[in-house]
C-alpha cells in the first residue's frame, strides 16, 4: 500500500475522466470527484475517484460498451448493491510519475455509478464537503491513512476495514 501526498494533478487528471464520461453517456448525468484525491492536503492511493449519478440506471447499459472503448473495465456492483462499478487503469501520467519511479502501481480511476436518490451518493458528497478545508479532520486522517498503511503494506482489507471507523464517525455528523 502506498500513499501520495496530495497532487494537485489529480483534480486536472479528474476533469480530463469527467469529460470522457460524459461524452459516453446519451442521458441526463452528473459527474462528481470523490475520494481522497478530491481533497486537497490528504494522503491517497494514487486513484482517482468518480461518482457518476443518472437518473435510471438503464442508462448505463447503452453507455457500457462506450466506457469499455475508454479504456474501463466493468465489475458490476462489485459488493456494494445498486451501484455499477468500472475499473481503468492508467498509463502513466503527470500525476502517478513519483509512484512509477518507485515501482509502484500506477494510477487508476474508479468510476461508481449510482441512480440518484441512492444513499451511497449521500455518503461519498458529505465526507468530501466535511474534509475540504477541515484541517483538523485531515491532519487526523493522514495520520491514521499513513499508520495503517505501515501496518497493512500488502493487505488491502485490513487497511480498509480499519480506516471505515472514521468514514463511520463522518457519516454519523450528518
Amino acid at each position: 500500500m502506498y500513499l501520495f501526498p496530495h497532487n494537485r494533478l489529480w483534480q486536472a487528471d479528474f476533469e480530463r475522466e469527467k469529460q470522457a464520461i460524459l461524452s459516453a453517456f446519451c442521458g441526463a448525468i452528473e459527474v462528481f470527484h470523490i475520494g481522497s484525491t478530491a481533497i486537497k492536503g490528504l494522503y491517497a492511493k494514487d486513484c482517482i475517484d468518480v461518482l457518476a449519478v443518472v437518473d435510471d440506471m438503464s442508462s448505463v447499459a447503452p453507455s457500457k460498451q462506450q466506457l469499455i472503448d475508454l479504456g474501463y473495465v466493468y465489475k458490476g456492483e462489485y459488493g456494494i448493491a445498486g451501484r455499477q462499478y468500472f475499473s481503468k487503469p492508467q498509463a502513466a501520467s503527470q500525476s502517478n510519475q513519483q509512484g512509477k519511479q518507485q515501482g509502484k502501481q500506477q494510477r487508476k480511476t474508479h468510476l461508481h455509478i449510482y441512480q440518484a436518490g441512492d444513499e451511497q451518493i449521500d455518503k461519498h458528497l458529505h465526507f468530501v464537503k466535511v474534509m475540504r478545508g477541515n484541517s483538523a479532520l485531515i491532519a487526523e486522517l493522514n495520520q491514521l491513512k499513513r499508520s495503517l498503511a505501515a501496518k497493512y503494506p500488502n493487505d488491502k482489507e485490513a487497511y480498509q476495514m480499519h480506516k471505515k471507523c472514521f468514514y463511520d464517525r463522518l457519516n454519523c455528523a450528518k
